[in-house]
């Protein structure tokens, strides 16, 4: 076991999202991974994140007011199956 294991999950700072985290969905379950953190790190505004979907493997942006929570460990969005399938794809 490595000391990461050994951290408590709390919620951060949107800066000090973990890269590559996992992002769950409404259900709890993993939609997919965070590519990308989208925001004016200057002025401190978090708009959103590009998510690796688990199916399919495209990109999509998800809005930061669907992310209530971010931790140490993972991305917490409200999304249901069935908006991730209509979030537009990113190019």
């Amino acid at each position: 076991m490595d000391g990461n294991e050994l951290e408590e999950e709390r919620e951060v700072a949107w800066l000090a999202m973990p890269e590559k985290a996992p992002v769950l969905g409404q259900s709890g379950e993993e939609i997919g991974r965070m590519e990308e953190l989208l925001g004016d790190k200057e002025d401190d505004i978090f708009h959103g994140i590009v998510l690796k979907l688990a199916r399919g493997g495209h990109k999509v942006e998800v809005a930061a007011d669907r992310i209530p929570k971010i931790t140490t460990r993972r991305i917490y969005t409200d999304l249901t199956a069935d908006e991730l399938e209509h979030l537009p794809p990113i190019k």
